[in-house]
């Protein structure tokens, strides 16, 4: 599998100030999340039934999401990026492709997700520090 180039979203937004509109389609960002996410896995070496696992997703629900026959919650999105231990930037690329909006540090719910993305934190103690901050935690869809 090609290893994509780092995308350049500055670079994209001189792009876009132009009089034409870019025709190399290779700035973009591809639109299917099954291959975001057979691309991740492979440079990750992660395999799909241990990321559902750890985000505590029902399992075929997260197969169908992970290979895109079902459009899911952002949270579930959220849950398994941080299952894989994704960076700020790839969970936000991917909050891009599966069009559920991105996460806004203004936002204090997304500042504690943003807070927890960036130190690390798995799906349980992201749990616990959102609860411990006082803001909703990320929905997995089970019910407490």
């Amino acid at each position: 599998m090609k290893k994509r180039e780092a995308l350049n979203t500055q670079a994209m937004n001189e792009k876009l100030k132009g009089d034409v509109f870019p025709s190399d389609w290779e700035d973009f960002l591809d639109e299917d999340i099954r291959s975001f996410f057979d691309e991740l896995l492979f440079e990750s070496g992660q395999k799909k039934s241990e990321i559902i696992q750890k985000a505590n997703i029902p399992r075929t629900y997260g197969y169908q999401l992970m290979e895109g026959r079902r459009k899911g919650k952002r949270d579930y999105y959220i849950l398994i990026g941080i299952a894989m231990g994704l960076d700020l930037k790839t969970v936000q690329r991917m909050l891009a492709v599966t069009k559920c909006g991105g996460l806004h540090s203004l936002i204090k719910r997304d500042a504690a997700i943003i807070f927890a993305i960036n130190h690390g934190y798995d799906p349980i103690r992201t749990y616990d520090f959102m609860c411990a901050v006082g803001v909703d935690p990320l929905d997995d869809g089970t019910e407490i």
